[in-house]
């Protein structure tokens, strides 16, 4: 804090002068006119002094001698000579307040606080001190570490003075940060590093400050920018960049950059920068590199948790040999317990190896958790029936490639290295990491744009559809929009006049399905959801992150980004949007075949959501669900073929996806795998995959997810003439299509999202394309394309409803079209099932315990 004083100082005396009017009244009596003269050689001040015997004249003296030491930053002689010339008491009242004004400031450039102290103080409580005076003496208290005092007396000064100098505001900023002020000091932070991005501690501390203030994103950008900068000269400060890169849900950045420290020696490869590796690629869902970095770390000292988290690796990856001979080493050693063996059974079961995971299952049956479910697995594997599963199931898994290396992330490594000599690049300007909000424009309460378009054909917003006279809740739906006629129909004959509005599916089902028609009516932006939502909604911004593409923190209850910046927070908008407290409903589906003969089934579903729940939202951060969500299938309303019971989880790196299965015809409930991806959906005959449910409710690790913008599209749209009973489902079903009679098309715009298959991974699908509804955030179309030539092969197209009973908005029904063969599959139909029934009372988590479960809807 010296060096800050000597500096302070140095700038007041830069400007030193006396108050004319003190020196007027002091010696107006002596001023006369004199006649010119010859100049004459100047005389020694020191032999002058010794001349002057007169106590006035000497204080005059020694007052000039002050200044001409002062002007050569001489301020210990300046200093000696002002208290020589206060000594002589021989100058009236104002000069020599305004004397000791200046000693005080001689007193700081020279470091001497301990003199300075009385004077400065007795000038601040005569309450007419100058702006310096405050600033000395709040420098003077900051020398003594008293912080408290000095803030208030830095305020003042800095306050007094229009663009104070920056060496003012740095005393004021470190008395806010001596006294715990940080909300204080973060403004006077940015400031400094705005002005002067020379000082690293600046940077270090704006960090710092930032992530005390719980804003993370911006404490990484300023370390980041640092570390452009070449300001992050030690392993805790890189450390924290990596840390807090992670944090704001970037861990494949992260991972990427702590690997180039460790490969470059700026970090040490030792076993804590190892396990810190591995959790990044962990929350990146890079488990084969998750893997590489536990291995490292386990040559460096293992541990039994270490060796849990590699064999919960192999066990989701499928790699069941590597996750039996990690699951042995711990069962050998203190870390045996029943939940170990079960999953060492699960491993060795697909394997086939049907008898060591008996032994496996026994043995976990010494452990009462695990006892009654390791029964249930002994006696399925004893019905000889599962031992030929699990040979076809080992058989598929050596089919299947080995995934490749992803390349590391290089944006933290690379592009420019910043200099404190040149203004910030624009990409990582001063302003971009102090966070300048965007501007939100005139939204709507959830994000969608609240204005209509240039040419009228998207209305604005007012604020959705109420439910039209004499309907009430859990009646099935009216058409609110009876009245409307088509405005005009797109066919194969004039679809080239509209292919600008069409997406590439519906292209395609105009020029492959003979008779395809598009009705489309006038938009109607019907859509609303309550006020809870709405106020949830707005309270999420800059709260809601996403920890890695599949854990989710921060948000409640309402939509997580209003204001999407990438494709996955789309997509996540669409994963929690709202749909009541909990639902139970029936609805019937149907695999079509190219001649329109159908398969059908009946489904009932029943959802308890905890994230979107008005009456009683739960905080992700505490308990770790979205939603429980059971189901069952059979060939008729009455009967249940098939039961699964789902857990989903907000955060993948605190808990996956639990699945429970239950075929009635054994009996019994088994825990699986976290089905999804490609597996089959029940009753689609390969038509639709499990995670194109609810068009997309799949995990996002897959795909590298890419927002393209905005687009005004025909899609499907308040299509209520679907469900409202006026067709059966025999009219609804057509060979090659749904009913184009029963279908509304409008036009609305929709967020567009593509999907592209990552490095190493595999899908059936290289390739989709989303359509994102603005208004409701529901995906409503998606293109899905073969992995090996990107040729368009499903097309899902969702006829959106807004609920107005509800209040909320849902794709009823959903038609997946197959342009391979020419079948289609259809599900939500509802036309002849009961409507559905929402916010059901006295439903509470424990109704989806799979015991509680078993024990009620465990009967045919």
């Amino acid at each position: 804090m010296k060096r800050a004083t000597v500096r302070i100082a140095a700038l007041l005396l830069v400007t030193w002068s006396w108050p004319a009017t003190v020196l007027a009244e002091q010696y107006r009596s002596e001023v006369r006119e004199v006649p010119n003269t010859p100049a004459q050689k100047p005389v020694d001040p020191q032999v002058l002094l010794k001349q002057t015997t007169d106590p006035y004249g000497r204080a005059l003296l020694l007052r000039d001698m002050a200044a001409t030491a002062a002007a050569k930053k001489d301020y210990k002689q300046a200093a000696q000579l002002l208290e020589q010339a206060i000594a002589t008491k021989a100058l009236a009242g104002p000069a020599e307040a305004a004397m000791r004004q200046d000693l005080a400031s001689l007193y700081m450039a020279s470091g001497n606080t301990k003199q300075m102290l009385p004077q400065l103080e007795a000038q601040v409580k005569t309450g007419k001190a100058a702006p310096e005076t405050y600033i000395a003496l709040g420098a003077a208290y900051l020398e003594q570490k008293r912080y408290a005092d000095a803030a208030p007396l830095l305020e003042k000064g800095v306050r007094a003075v229009p663009n104070a100098d920056l060496s003012w505001k740095r005393a004021l900023l470190a008395a806010y940060l001596g006294s715990g002020r940080d909300k204080d000091a973060l403004p006077l932070l940015e400031e400094a590093v705005k002005r002067d991005p020379s000082r690293r501690e600046e940077w270090i501390q704006l960090a710092a400050v930032s992530v005390k203030a719980g804003n993370k994103e911006r404490a990484q950008a300023v370390m980041e920018v640092a570390s452009r900068l070449g300001f992050l000269r030690d392993a805790q400060d890189r450390l924290r960049l990596v840390t807090l890169t992670g944090q704001i849900g970037a861990p494949f950045e992260a991972a990427s950059l702590l690997t180039g420290w460790i490969d470059g020696g700026q970090l040490a490869d030792d076993a804590p920068n190892r396990r810190l590796l591995a959790t990044l690629w962990v929350a990146a869902r890079e488990k084969k590199r998750a893997l590489a970095a536990i291995d490292a770390a386990l040559a460096k000292g293992g541990s039994n948790d270490l060796l849990q988290q590699k064999a919960q690796l192999h066990m989701e990856r499928e790699e069941y040999v590597q996750a039996a001979a990690t699951l042995e080493k711990l069962a050998s050693g203190n870390g045996r317990n029943g939940p170990l063996l079960m999953t060492l059974g699960l491993a060795r079961y697909q394997q086939a190896d049907i008898d060591g995971a008996l032994s496996a299952f026994r043995a976990a049956q010494e452990f009462t958790p695990s006892k009654k479910l390791a029964a249930d697995w002994i006696k399925y594997l004893e019905s000889g029936r599962a031992r030929d599963e699990a040979l076809a199931a080992a058989a598929d898994l050596q089919r299947r490639q080995p995934d490749d290396d992803v390349a590391l992330s290089d944006r933290l490594t690379s592009g420019e290295t910043l200099t404190v000599t040149a203004p910030l690049p624009a990409a990582t300007s001063a302003d971009v990491v102090m966070g300048s909000a965007r501007p939100s424009g005139a939204l709507t309460p959830i994000g969608a744009e609240r204005g209509g378009n240039a040419d009228g054909s998207i209305p604005a917003w007012t604020g959705g559809l109420s439910a039209p006279a004499g309907t009430a809740k859990g009646q099935r739906l009216k058409d609110a929009f009876a009245a409307d006629k088509p405005l005009f129909t797109i066919t194969a004959g004039n679809a080239a006049q509209y292919a600008g509005k069409l997406s590439d599916g519906h292209r395609r089902l105009l020029e492959t399905r003979p008779g395809y028609a598009m009705p489309v009516y006038t938009s109607r932006r019907s859509v609303a959801y309550p006020q809870a939502i709405y106020d949830a909604t707005q309270a999420n911004i800059g709260k809601a992150r996403l920890i890695g593409s599949d854990s989710l923190s921060g948000a409640r209850l309402g939509v997580p980004f209003p204001k999407p910046d990438s494709g996955v927070q789309v997509m996540w908008n669409h994963r929690v949007r709202y749909r009541g407290d909990s639902m139970q409903a029936q609805t019937a589906q149907a695999a079509v075949q190219k001649s329109g003969s159908a398969t059908w089934l009946k489904q009932t579903e029943l959802v308890y959501y905890r994230y979107g729940n008005i009456a009683d939202p739960v905080d992700i951060g505490q308990k770790n669900i979205l939603l429980y969500y059971l189901t069952w299938f059979g060939k008729s309303a009455s009967r249940k073929d098939f039961l699964a019971l789902v857990h989903e989880t907000a955060d993948t790196t605190r808990g996956a996806r639990n699945v429970w299965a239950l075929p009635l015809d054994i009996g019994r409930m088994f825990r699986i795998p976290p089905v999804g991806y490609d597996q089959p959906f029940p009753g689609s005959e390969g038509l639709q995959f499990v995670d194109m449910v609810d068009m997309y409710n799949g995990a996002f690790d897959r795909y590298v997810w890419k927002l393209i913008g905005k687009r005004e599209m025909l899609v499907p749209y308040n299509n209520y003439r679907i469900g409202d009973g006026r067709y059966r489902y025999e009219q609804l079903i057509k060979p090659g299509y749904l009913n184009p009679e029963a279908t509304r098309y409008e036009m609305h715009r929709v967020w567009v999202v593509e999907a592209t298959e990552r490095g190493g991974k595999s899908h059936s699908f290289g390739k989709r394309v989303f359509y994102v509804d603005e208004d409701s955030w529901n995906v409503v179309l998606v293109e899905n394309y073969q992995r090996d030539d990107r040729t368009l092969w499903r097309f899902q197209e969702g006829h959106l409803l807004a609920l107005y009973d509800a209040r909320y908005a849902n794709c009823l029904p959903v038609v997946t079209y197959d342009f391979k063969d020419g079948r289609y599959f259809i599900n939500r139909l509802t036309a002849q099932e009961p409507p559905p029934q929402y916010d059901l009372p006295g439903l509470k988590d424990g109704d989806f315990a799979p015991d509680a479960v078993k024990t009620r809807y465990g009967q045919r």
